[in-house]
């Protein structure tokens, strides 16, 4: 019983690691990055997250939810720091945040 024991518990972390592997894959390449508001669109018509550049504003948010139907996902914990603009306004951001529509 003692091996059963022990082979249990390697299975189910074996699947935990593949459960994990598998939606970590299905999120990366479901991922797409848009710097123009075209392709941030695009994107969002092809499904999935959208990572763009966002003004940090409230009104900026509600205005590309009204235009898109998208909203802010989130704003990921280790998000690196780059400069760029905002996909809507063209105002200085400082990250990007991820976009997606809800179904």
């Amino acid at each position: 019983m003692d091996g059963l024991k022990d082979y249990v518990v390697n299975l189910l972390d074996d699947i935990q690691q593949q459960l994990f592997h598998r939606a970590k894959t299905f999120r990366d390449e479901g991922m797409t990055r848009a710097d123009r508001w075209e392709d941030f669109c695009a994107a969002l018509d092809k499904g999935g997250f959208v990572s763009a550049h966002w003004d940090g504003t409230p009104e900026t948010e509600e205005k590309i939810k009204e235009l898109t139907k998208a909203t802010i996902r989130c704003i990921p914990l280790n998000n690196p720091q780059e400069d760029g603009v905002c996909v809507l306004t063209g105002n200085p951001s400082k990250q990007r945040v991820l976009f997606a529509r809800a179904y």
